[in-house]
């Protein structure tokens, strides 16, 4: 079950579009330290929900999906120097604490708007190489999409050991607010 955080309520209430999406290849400005404090902190708070979902032994032996979550952007961060890739990979789970069924489209939801499209979209598809190979290969043959969702595929399969010590929420945002490409400002 989602919290009703301060914090959250606060961020939806401010929202008059102080985020704009962003488009490939535009010269990018640091988000202003209010935008990204309200960012952050909302971030924050849907990662945070994560720590009280409690998954299925059998495909989730780690654990809550906080912990898988932090495993999973660990992941990416070795394999990749696109930040695009880690929001999408530390947040593709953020929606199992509000509808976990239907979490990578509820999660994408949220997130749209605030962080960039192209994340979004890969958090929205994140299970279609494990509900529909045939058809997503198919569908995204020779294509970047392809080759990004397998990617973010192997790091939500890897990220499910039970002893491996992970960074804090507030660390993997910093980590993301250092490269400002991925916020929509």
């Amino acid at each position: 079950m989602r919290k009703n955080t301060d914090c959250t309520t606060a961020f939806k209430n401010s929202l008059v579009h102080p985020f704009k999406p962003l488009t490939p290849h535009t010269n990018l400005e640091v988000p202003t330290a209010s935008s990204w404090q309200h960012l952050h902190c909302y971030l924050f708070s849907l990662l945070e929900n994560l720590a009280d979902i409690e998954q299925s032994p059998k495909y989730h032996p780690e654990g809550n999906a906080l912990y898988h979550s932090l495993q999973v952007f660990q992941c990416a961060l070795q394999d990749t120097d696109n930040p695009i890739l880690w929001a999408a990979a530390l947040l593709h789970d953020v929606g199992k604490a509000i509808d976990y069924p239907d979490h990578a489209r509820i999660g994408a939801a949220e997130l749209e708007g605030l962080i960039h499209p192209y994340a979004c979209w890969l958090i929205e598809h994140h299970l279609d190489l494990l509900t529909s190979p045939r058809r997503t290969r198919n569908k995204w043959r020779s294509s970047q999409k392809l080759g990004d969702l397998g990617r973010l595929r192997k790091w939500d399969l890897k990220g499910r050991e039970t002893d491996v010590e992970v960074m804090s929420v507030e660390q993997a945002l910093e980590t993301l607010r250092s490269h400002h490409e991925i916020i929509s400002i």
